[in-house]
């Protein structure tokens, strides 16, 4: 015999299967051990992942350092128009092949050039105070 209480996460968890696939969703007969493992196990995924975006973005800017040295040296300017809508145009198509929201990873990204493009001046600036 089930036990009546006040919801909890677990009621309302089960409530809350929109978007689910049947495989996905919680069994009416999940107890509390288990899906408090699974958001346990999870969460635990996703924190991985972050850390992982965190890696690549450390990465990206390491690269993207590397292209600021020698548009500083040779004389290029910080900002590439087309390559920034070039760019932002693939990952739209990207995102539009795997499900997910193109104007919030364009932004993402967008915001990240910004940070490029001024790491890039900052560079640049570097160079020549040292003239």
């Amino acid at each position: 015999m089930k036990q009546e209480s006040a919801p909890t996460d677990a009621s309302v968890a089960e409530q809350k299967t929109d978007g689910l696939s049947s495989a996905e969703q919680p069994s009416v007969e999940w107890s509390p051990a288990e899906w408090q493992a699974e958001l346990l196990e999870l969460r635990k995924q996703i924190d991985r992942l972050d850390h992982g975006l965190v890696l690549m973005l450390a990465n990206r800017f390491a690269l993207t350092r590397r292209v600021g040295n020698i548009k500083a040296r040779v004389g290029l300017q910080s900002f590439d128009p087309k390559r920034e809508a070039e760019k932002l145009a693939e990952i739209r198509q990207l995102c539009e092949r795997h499900g997910v929201n193109g104007d919030l990873v364009a932004e993402m990204l967008a915001q990240i050039m910004r940070e490029t493009v001024k790491n890039h001046d900052r560079i640049r600036s570097g160079l020549e105070s040292g003239r």
